[in-house]
C-alpha cells in the first residue's frame, strides 16, 4: 500500500507529498556493540526489516532509515557512533521540516532505540506546538512487550539478549555467531526497578564484560518471527488510524 521514497522517481514523488501524506522515518543504529555475536547493525536490520512490513501494509510514503543516532551508553565501545542529543534532535528536525513545508502534517518514527525516545519526543512536542504538526513516535521497549513476556524465559534484558537475538536470527540468521552467546546482565541501582517497573531513572552505561544485557543463549527464529510480526501489528493498528486522522482534531 505504501511507497518507499528511495525506490520513486521525482515524477513519481512529487504528487504523493501533501497535507494528507503521512511520512514514515525509521531510525536503527547501524554501527553499534552487540556483543561478540551479533553484527554491530543490529539495530538498523530490525528496524529496516519492521519498516519494510509496515510499508507494505499501510499508506504511508517510507524514507530510508537513518543509521546515527543517539546511544550514549555505548560511547566506550570501539565501533559504537553516537550522535550527541542536541545534533540528533537538529538533524531529525530538518529530515522533517524538508516535508513540513511542502504542507505534511503527519510523521511516524519508526524508534529502534531506547536513549533515541526522549529526544525523539521532545522534538515531537516543539513540532506540534511550533508547526501545529504531529509527530508520532514508537517506543520499541513496548511494541511487542506481550508477545515477548509469552515467548521469552530470561528473567530481564534489554540490549543483544534473548528477544534481539531471536529477531536476527530471523532476519539475518548468517550474521549471528550462536556459539559466542551468553548470559549475562547489567546492575541496576536498588529500588530503582521494583518490578520490572521503573520507579527512579538513574543514568548507566553498558558496562558487562561483553556487551549483552540478558540471555542471548536462548533466542530462537520462531521466537523472532512472532516478535518482529508482533511490533509490525502494533504499527499497522496505529498507522490505519492515524494516516485517516486530521492533526486538527487534537491540539
Amino acid at each position: 500500500m505504501g511507497y518507499f521514497i528511495k525506490d520513486l522517481t521525482y515524477e513519481q514523488c512529487v504528487p504523493l507529498i501533501n497535507k494528507d501524506t503521512t511520512i514514515v522515518l525509521p531510525i536503527g543504529g547501524g554501527s553499534k556493540e552487540h556483543g561478540n555475536h551479533l553484527p554491530m547493525g543490529t539495530d538498523y536490520y530490525v528496524t529496516d526489516w519492521v519498516a519494510t512490513e509496515v510499508t507494505k501494509r499501510c499508506d504511508v510514503v517510507t524514507l530510508p532509515t537513518l543509521p546515527y543516532a543517539y546511544f550514549p551508553a555505548f560511547i566506550k565501545w570501539k565501533g559504537s557512533v553516537s550522535v550527541d542529543y542536541p545534533n540528533f534532535i537538529a538533524f531529525v528536525k530538518d529530515i522533517l521540516m524538508s516535508f513540513v513545508r511542502f504542507g505534511v502534517r503527519k510523521f511516524f518514527i519508526i524508534d529502534g532505540g531506547v536513549s533515541t525516545h526522549g529526544p525523539l519526543c521532545l522534538l515531537a512536542k516543539t513540532l506540534d506546538n511550533e508547526y501545529d504538526v504531529k509527530v508520532a513516535v514508537s517506543d520499541v521497549t513496548q511494541l511487542a512487550a506481550e508477545t515477548e513476556k509469552a515467548v521469552c524465559s530470561q528473567p530481564r534484558g534489554g540490549h543483544g539478549d534473548e528477544s534481539e537475538t531471536s529477531t536476527m536470527l530471523y532476519i539475518r540468521e548468517d550474521l549471528v555467531h550462536m556459539d559466542k552467546a551468553v548470559e549475562e546482565y547489567s546492575a541496576f541501582f536498588p529500588c530503582a526497578v521494583v518490578n520490572g517497573r521503573t520507579k527512579v531513572y538513574v543514568p548507566n552505561r553498558m558496562c558487562t564484560p561483553h556487551g549483552v544485557n540478558g540471555n542471548s543463549r536462548l533466542a530462537t527464529k520462531e521466537k523472532g518471527e512472532k516478535i518482529l510480526f508482533a511490533m509490525v501489528d502494533a504499527i499497522e493498528q496505529f498507522l490505519k488510524e492515524y494516516t485517516r486522522w486530521e492533526p486538527g482534531d487534537i491540539k
